[in-house]
């Protein structure tokens, strides 16, 4: 909490600061800044972590321009490991990414407001009720919860685990801020007002309903704060090498951790996996709560076939015999597929939804080992290049199949933002491997 609040000063201070030399006045009008991913869900870590903010305008100026240029370089003078400020950030552009993508429509549903035009703030409340829904929720959910199964598989590097991208790593916090703002949606509630970390709401509203017990509450608590401190030291370890920004639980860190006052590397090494353990079984409390969340919405047969579209020992055959139109079982077939590979169902799926327009299916049909070079150049050089698909560039970039003449069609397209092309170039250069461990 006190990095998040330290954030939140050096935020505003910096803004005000620049409004003066710019503008003449500390509040710009049509002006405002979000802190939106982990400092968003007031989360922040110390050590060498990303500064995550949103300058969201009413309309794009020269002067708000350059606003957004000084406020950038200001912030890359403290110590963060890299500065993410978006250059979208009008209206239009929110509506787009919020109505079509799941990544940047997450990053606008967990903006926090900082500082600025109230006016803005207002507006960007409206667009969150506006696009924010239970369809959103589960959707959201489900692709992730698959996607990051298979994606923390790709983020282990020479058998060492990555302390953020791992079952029980702290990505999973996400599930449970995610799994509590469905919750609220579904009944009706407001969102948790208090300025504590988002998983702590999550967890307390858990534990209000019974579904974790005082005790477990504690036992949690202790494994999120060691899984905190930990990747903490971690990153600050590796702030000036060319690790920065990565956490792999390797040998060398083990030992370099040692040098700070850590046990020995086996002692941390079983300290790790019992807390990951903790908060990997926390996660999965909160999947199947999703589930029956969405079956007491669907109807007991819905959940029925969900389970069974999902799950890698679904014969195919079996699998094969669903048949529905809806999005969140479509996303679990193909996954479903992907897991137990079933090559011939996985092909029909992947040719069935060629044209489909809906991000998270093609998402989970470009994520996978299955899925061949030329339907990646398909989507990657078509519908991925649309306004709000760009991240799935970044998937595709990724995937082990994904050809040459593909990476350069990303890469050397100068219509895109560098943060949808980086991935495509240092795969083009140093191969899949090395794509796969960028920060």
């Amino acid at each position: 909490m006190e990095e998040t609040k330290k954030f939140d000063r050096l935020i505003r201070e910096s803004y005000e600061q620049i409004g003066l030399d710019l503008y003449g006045v500390k509040h710009i009008p049509g002006v405002a800044v979000f802190a939106y991913g982990s400092p968003g869900r007031r989360e922040l870590i110390g050590g060498d972590s990303d500064a995550d903010i949103f300058l969201i305008e009413k309309e794009r100026t020269e002067k708000s321009q350059e606003l957004r240029k000084r406020l950038k370089e200001k912030l890359e003078t403290f110590s963060f490991s890299k500065v993410d400020l978006p250059n979208w950030g009008t209206y239009d552009k929110i509506e787009t990414y919020l109505k079509k993508s799941l990544v940047e429509g997450n990053q606008v549903l967990e903006t926090r407001y900082l500082i600025g035009d109230s006016a803005i703030s207002q507006g960007i409340l409206e667009r969150k009720r506006k696009f924010d829904s239970i369809e959103r929720g589960l959707e959201n959910i489900v692709f992730n919860r698959l996607y990051f199964n298979q994606y923390f598989r790709q983020r282990v590097r020479n058998g060492a685990l990555n302390i953020k991208y791992c079952h029980g790593g702290s990505r999973d916090f996400l599930f449970v801020y995610w799994h509590d703002k469905l919750d609220r949606i579904i009944k009706g509630d407001a969102d948790d007002p208090s300025y504590i970390p988002r998983i702590e709401s999550g967890l307390n509203r858990l534990v209000s309903q019974g579904k974790i017990s005082e005790k477990e509450l504690k036992n949690l608590t202790e494994a999120i704060n060691f899984s905190i401190e930990l990747r903490s030291d971690v990153l600050a370890l590796n702030k000036h090498t060319p690790e920065r920004g990565l956490t792999f639980l390797d040998q060398s860190t083990l030992e370099r951790l040692h040098s700070l006052g850590y046990p020995d590397a086996e002692i941390i090494r079983s300290y790790f996996e019992e807390y990951r353990m903790r908060i990997g079984n926390l996660s999965k409390l909160v999947w199947n709560e999703t589930i029956r969340k969405a079956g007491e919405i669907r109807g007991d047969y819905w959940e029925e076939q969900f389970r069974r579209a999902y799950v890698a020992e679904t014969e195919e055959e079996v699998r094969r015999r669903i048949t529905s139109d809806d999005p969140i079982l479509s996303i679990a077939m193909i996954w479903g597929a992907s897991e137990s590979n079933q090559k011939q169902l996985f092909d029909f799926l992947a040719n069935k939804y060629r044209k489909t327009e809906n991000w998270s299916i093609i998402g989970s049909i470009v994520c996978s080992p299955l899925c061949d070079g030329e339907l990646l150049h398909h989507f990657a050089t078509e519908q991925l290049k649309e306004k709000g698909y760009g991240y799935l560039l970044r998937v595709v970039a990724r995937n082990k199949n994904v050809k040459k003449e593909t990476l350069k069609s990303i890469a050397e397209d100068s219509r895109l933002e560098k943060r949808y092309t980086e991935i495509a170039q240092v795969a083009l250069v140093n191969g899949n491997k090395e794509a796969n461990n960028q920060i």
